[in-house]
């Protein structure tokens, strides 16, 4: 969910990584930008150099989501869903 301005901003600028994520890991687009801004977010409060941001939270978003994804995909085989 988009809280403020701030957030709106970033979802806008990063919106092709955002859409990229998306597809590559078969997550919804708001799923995604939830991911991304809790991310973004925890790495620009430390953060020197803010121009690398959306490249270290793509990564990062990218590693949660797969490792998301491949525990409901374990899940799902088991039958545990």
């Amino acid at each position: 969910m988009i809280n403020n301005s701030m957030d709106a901003e970033i979802l806008s600028q990063e919106q092709w990584a955002i859409e990229l994520l998306s597809r590559e890991t078969h997550t919804a687009i708001a799923r995604v930008q939830e991911v991304f801004l809790i991310e973004y977010k925890k790495l620009a409060s430390n953060a020197h150099i803010k121009s690398y941001l959306p490249l270290l939270t793509g990564n990062c978003v990218r590693v949660i989501l797969g490792a998301q994804n491949a525990e409901n995909d374990r899940l799902s085989e088991h039958g545990d869903l």
